[in-house]
């Protein structure tokens, strides 16, 4: 009896054992399958923080809720918040990627020949287009202000803030305010609407898909993404607006951040006109960047200065070219780096007063 009894608990110590192993198993073969078949996204601070020195490039699969940092924010939100604008790409293809002191030299050579063409006393009128989140026209307004006391800064985009539509599951969408959706939210899921999933994902694009006919089903009344709330969801704003941009702004009145688009064409409203990383070839058409070129010299004064260019993405590098506007055309007065790809494009556009 005590050999049977000592066999018995042998039997059930090694049947234990063994569902235990084939439990781990089953666990690590689940883990595997889940990391090849689907991309968990990021939807807090926390999490991001965690996610490491590549959380950076995490691109779509961040949670664009995250730039929602407040008036007051930590150190460590306003890190979190350029962190995700570096890689922020908004419906008409054109990234929103900037950092700081990314325009250093091209600000310096601006300032120069401001000096030499304006007094100081001068009210003058300066406009930076398609800035992103303003954390370059901020740095620029900063060293402006104090040379020339009575400009007036103008940081302008076409895209100020991100809409937020959260439905009674705690589903996200995120869309820009012309109401067309970049993203859809909700934990574990963050996935792109504007961009495919990888195929090495196949449960992130099944989710994208049923997010986006969700969406459709949805049938929101025209005007949504200006409501505050409708039936059955509500709406918010994420503002895409640098904090250090916004808390200048507060406190300074000449430095106004305002929506705009770079082909505007505001006869004679600016002294100084920057617009860089938009005119870009990869962006627009030819046709249409010498639109742009037109609404250039159309919003200058007489003798007023353009600065165009862009920065390369292989060295980060500025390549830009400062133009003075004349009576009939455009006269270059000095290259960064390579100068502006628009440069022959620019003096060959028939403009007009």
């Amino acid at each position: 009896m005590f050999i049977l009894c000592r066999l018995v608990t042998i039997l059930a110590f090694c049947r234990a054992a063994l569902i235990q192993n084939l439990r781990k198993a089953d666990a690590k073969i689940e883990a595997l399958f889940s990391q090849a078949m689907l991309r968990r996204g990021i939807c807090t601070t926390e999490e991001y923080i965690r996610a490491g020195s590549r959380r950076r490039f995490s691109g779509a699969r961040v949670s664009y809720s995250l730039l929602d940092v407040g008036e007051d924010p930590s150190e460590e939100q306003i890190a979190v918040f350029e962190d995700i604008g570096f890689t922020l790409r908004i419906c008409n293809g054109t990234f929103r990627t900037t950092f700081r002191e990314r325009f250093r030299d091209v600000d310096a050579v601006a300032m120069r020949w401001m000096k030499q063409s304006f007094p100081v006393e001068a009210e003058l009128q300066v406009q930076d287009r398609a800035v992103s989140s303003g954390l370059t026209s901020c740095e620029w307004a900063e060293q402006l202000f104090p040379v020339f006391p009575r400009a007036r800064f103008e940081a302008s985009d076409i895209v100020l803030y991100l809409v937020r539509l959260e439905l009674p599951d705690g589903a996200i969408y995120i869309a820009e305010p012309d109401g067309r959706t970049l993203q859809y939210c909700k934990p574990p899921w963050v996935v792109s609407l504007q961009d495919a999933e990888s195929r090495r994902y196949p449960f992130n694009g099944l989710v994208a898909a049923w997010a986006k006919r969700r969406f459709e089903r949805l049938r929101l009344p025209k005007g949504w993404t200006d409501s505050p709330d409708g039936d059955g969801y509500r709406v918010s704003r994420i503002s895409c607006v640098h904090p250090r941009a916004r808390a200048l702004a507060r406190r300074n009145a000449a430095f106004e951040v305002r929506t705009r688009s770079v082909f505007d064409a505001t006869p004679g409203s600016c002294d100084v006109l920057r617009t860089m990383n938009i005119f870009n070839k990869s962006y627009f058409p030819v046709e249409q960047l010498a639109d742009g070129a037109r609404a250039a010299f159309q919003s200058l004064t007489h003798g007023g200065l353009w600065i165009a260019g862009r920065t390369t993405e292989d060295d980060l590098r500025n390549h830009a070219t400062l133009f003075r506007r004349g009576e009939g055309g455009w006269e270059i007065l000095e290259r960064i780096g390579a100068g502006s790809e628009m440069e022959e494009l620019v003096c060959a556009t028939v403009v007009s007063p």
